[in-house]
């Protein structure tokens, strides 16, 4: 657990800041933006870390696998900490997360609409947002590391072998919503 912490922490706090920078309206200095950009912050790194929420569904959605069993056990013996980290380290075996699919990921692109359109705090803009950017660089990580993975893990849903070029493109169009939709939030 502590890897997926320290991991993902980093690249939440740098996006978070980055976008406060250049979206926040810094001259004449008010103690109020700082307050509201420091609550973006906050939902961004909330929202890379709730995308492990995830994998706790998977183990609930497929208690025959071993992985399930395994984490049940712990939850049982009240090991939470074990529990939760076994999750993470044997994280590859779990391809059928929800949150990870393409399907989401198009539903992902209305729910930031909605959220961005219809919330004045930016914490919650920023749990959205802290949402996709985990999705999203997990998943140009695998497109390096493992395409065959990320095919898996997006299109399982859709049942359809898609291609290395197909991917790209879809990651590029969903990359350029999250851009678009980033700087569009203040």
């Amino acid at each position: 657990m502590k890897r997926y912490v320290l991991s993902h922490l980093p690249l939440a706090l740098g996006y978070g800041v980055l976008v406060a920078v250049i979206g926040g309206k810094w001259w004449p200095f008010e103690w109020r933006e700082l307050l509201q950009w420091s609550g973006w912050i906050v939902g961004v790194c909330v929202g890379v870390l709730i995308l492990f929420m995830d994998r706790i569904a998977y183990v609930y959605a497929y208690p025959q696998e071993q992985l399930s069993q395994q984490f049940l056990w712990f939850v049982k013996n009240k090991n939470w900490g074990r529990a939760l980290s076994i999750l993470d380290t044997r994280r590859a075996e779990q391809e059928k997360l929800t949150f990870r699919s393409a399907i989401f990921m198009g539903v992902w692109v209305l729910l930031a609409l909605f959220a961005i359109t219809s919330t004045s705090g930016l914490f919650g803009k920023g749990v959205v947002m802290g949402l996709m950017l985990h999705i999203l660089s997990d998943a140009w990580r695998m497109q390096r590391m493992n395409p065959d993975g990320l095919n898996r893990r997006l299109f399982w849903q859709i049942k359809r072998e898609f291609t290395v070029e197909e991917r790209v493109v879809f990651l590029f169009i969903l990359s350029a919503f999250f851009g678009w939709f980033s700087f569009w939030v203040s």
